[in-house]
């Protein structure tokens, strides 16, 4: 669920730096706007420059900004970008056990988990963060 919430935040500041036109923003801006926790938010951002997704500029009079266009930033992205662990539905694959039975489980589970992040993937492909300005 956390990594369900990373996101949330970070699409929600990515769309607020959009906004602003190009200017940088500072995290405590952003979050002030987003009602998320600064210091979360700062993990999220730093993960997002990691990624090359946002530029991030230390100091006074430092701030965050996008590096690229709007639309060019899918929301495929973005997730890749703040996830490290597999996703939650993946966890059904914990349930079954090593005997002949819970092999075959373990198969057909596998089949599943593929499909649903190719769907997941595929979906998030298809949104920009630019989809969400006015």
């Amino acid at each position: 669920m956390a990594q369900l919430k990373r996101f949330g935040f970070g699409l929600q500041a990515l769309i607020v730096l959009a906004a602003n036109n190009s200017e940088q923003c500072s995290s405590t801006e952003i979050a002030e706007q987003i009602q998320c926790e600064p210091t979360v938010l700062r993990k999220i951002l730093a993960q997002l420059a990691e990624q090359g997704i946002v530029e991030a500029r230390q100091g006074r009079s430092g701030g965050y900004q996008l590096t690229r266009n709007p639309e060019q930033i899918t929301l495929a992205e973005i997730y890749k970008s703040l996830h490290e662990k597999e996703p939650q539905w993946d966890r059904m694959l914990d349930t079954t056990g090593n005997h002949l039975f819970g092999q075959k489980m373990h198969e057909s589970f596998s089949k599943i988990m593929t499909d649903i992040n190719t769907q997941v993937n595929q979906v998030l492909g298809t949104y920009t963060v630019g989809d969400f300005l006015d």
